[in-house]
Parts: C-alpha cells; structure tokens; sequence
C-alpha cells in the first residue's frame, strides 16, 4: 500500500495568461487542456472510487480508496480555480468543460463499475512514464513560465507519483483480471483521445493563440530518446504484467516533498 500525504495548498491564478510561457506556447497549451480534462476525469475517479468502496474487503483497501481520492479531489479543485481565470477571460472556454464533465457522466452511467476501474488503472498508469519525463526535461518545458502554473503542474505531477500504485491496487482488489485492462485499452485511450481534440478545438475556436498548436506539439521541445523511452514506457505500463512503481523516476520525485516539508512556499516553488 501507499502512504498517501494529502496536502493542500492554497493557489491564486489571479491575471494568468492562457499562454502562461510564451517561452514555450505550445507546452503551455498541453498543459491547459490537461486542466480542463484533470477537472472531469479526477471528478470521475471520484465516483468510480466510492462506488468500488462498497466492494472493498480488506480495510486496506478501503483505506488507500479514501486517500486517493482525497489527493484526487484537491488536485480537482486546484485544476477548477485555475480553468475558473481562463473561463473569465475567455467565456468560450467553459464548452470544454460542459463537455468533458457531460462525457464522463455518459460514461459513467452506459459502462459498469469494472470498465471505470480498469480505465482508471489504465490512465493512472501512464502518468509515471508521462510526468515522469516531462519533470525530467522541466527546465527545458517551463522555464520562462508563469511560476504559479509550473509549481501547479509539478505539485500534481509529485502526487500522481505518489499514488502511483493506488489505481492498480485498487483494479486488482474488485476486479481480479490481470487481462481486462488491456482487453479495454482501445476503449480507453479513443476516449481520452476523443476530449482531447475537442479541447483543442475548443481552444482554437476562443483563443487565437493557442491555434498553430495541436495534439502532440506539448512534448515537441524533449529530446527525441527521451521521447521514445516515454512512449516506451507508456505501453509497457498498459501490459498485464504491468506493477507501478518498478521504473526509475526522476530525483525531483524525493526533492519536491523536502522542500513542502522544510515549509517551503511550493505554490512559487519552480521560478525561471
């Protein structure tokens, strides 16, 4: 089992700019429709949790379902009060988040508990291989950045570390099929995939700026080795035989809960 911290630290987005590092835009994008789809999907993991609760039967279980889902909703409310500035600024941003709510709502109520927990295995998982290297190349990515929104970024980032396992515990507690994870990951993954272009478009449609950019261009400025590891490491964590937490992390995984706990401000915590 994990050992969950939960944190909460009180973030202000006042005067944000969509493309919060004109050192690098096209970042800067990724990083917001990640926002916009982190608001509906952590909400989702929310329910599928408290839902897989009831079935729980070891008081581990249930103990690491609340922890995860704790760090989840902060991570939720964060997300929402950054989005909240974008919104005002750019009311035509709000369609995206109608939608990814309203799409995993229709998910939630057209497939069964075992389908939710295995996405949320599924997309939990990537997050290692994903985070991992973009916190790896962080001075290449959000250098140059408004400061609050990279420390938003990191401060999640190190927690999806942390429960890095929650997911996948949790998967193999009520559903007990190695295989049903991968059997469901075209499902999956064209779900995801599906919010994410309409995200963009959203974007592109009420932020002119952020129009020369698309899906995929976010990691463009990593190193092409780098980027072939992570994608690597993206499907190795969808296999069956898959366990969380095997693979090497970056340092900033162990220095970032350091400076939280030395009582360093980490809402500035990544200032270029």
């Amino acid at each position: 089992m994990t050992n969950l911290v939960i944190r909460k630290l009180p973030f202000e987005f006042e005067g944000v700019e969509f493309i919060w590092n004109p050192a690098n835009p096209a970042f800067a994008v990724m990083m917001n429709a990640i926002t916009f789809q982190t608001i509906a999907f952590e909400k989702y993991i929310c329910k599928t949790m408290n839902a897989a609760e009831k079935l729980a039967r070891d008081p581990a279980i249930t103990e690491e379902i609340r922890a995860f889902n704790a760090q989840e909703m902060i991570h939720s409310q964060a997300h929402r009060k950054y989005a909240k500035v974008l919104v005002e600024a750019s009311p035509g941003l709000q369609e995206a988040l109608d939608f990814c709510e309203a799409d995993y709502k229709r998910l939630y109520a057209e497939r069964d508990l075992k389908y939710h927990v295995s996405y949320c295995a599924n997309i939990e998982a990537t997050f290692t291989p994903l985070f991992g290297t973009i916190i790896e190349h962080r001075d290449l990515l959000f250098a140059g950045g408004d400061p609050r929104i990279s420390s938003l970024f990191l401060w999640h980032f190190v927690e999806e570390r942390e429960h890095q396992a929650s997911a996948h515990t949790i998967y193999d507690a009520i559903v007990r099929n190695p295989l049903s994870r991968f059997l469901r990951l075209r499902s999956v993954f064209g779900h995801t995939w599906q919010l994410a272009e309409k995200i963009y478009a959203v974007f592109h449609e009420n932020v002119p700026e952020s129009r020369p950019y698309g899906l995929g261009d976010g990691v463009k400025a990593i190193p092409a080795p780098a980027l072939k590891k992570m994608r690597n490491g993206i499907l190795a964590s969808q296999m069956p035989w898959h366990r969380p937490g095997s693979a090497k992390v970056p340092d900033y995984y162990g220095e970032w809960p350091a400076r939280y706990e030395s009582g360093e401000d980490m809402r500035t915590a990544y200032a270029a």
